[in-house]
């Protein structure tokens, strides 16, 4: 009879490293989102400051939008919040 090796295999160590960087990548990646969004609301602030040929109803739903998008931020819901905004953005006609 032949012993159990006594080591995991190496399919099962391939899998937790594989988790192990993609866990420490998602955590890396919600800094970069949080410091994203103030660029985002300042282009949507700047956008909106030089008077954009929108109705009164589209504008109003581009502030809801921005405003929603900056509440997320402060809730540290970073990707919900690029998001709403890039949604702000797509209507205002900017990148």
């Amino acid at each position: 009879m032949t012993a159990a090796p006594s080591h995991p295999p190496v399919c099962s160590l391939r899998v937790l490293l594989l988790a192990v960087f993609l866990v420490g990548l998602l955590l890396q990646s919600s800094p970069a989102f949080a410091h994203s969004c103030p660029l985002e609301l300042y282009k949507i602030d700047r956008a909106i400051a030089l008077k954009p040929p929108l109705s009164a109803e589209v504008l109003k739903k581009v502030i809801a939008l921005r405003d929603e998008g900056e509440k997320l931020h402060r809730q540290e819901k970073h990707g919900e919040a690029m998001l709403v905004l890039g949604s702000a953005k797509r209507l205002l006609g900017i990148d």
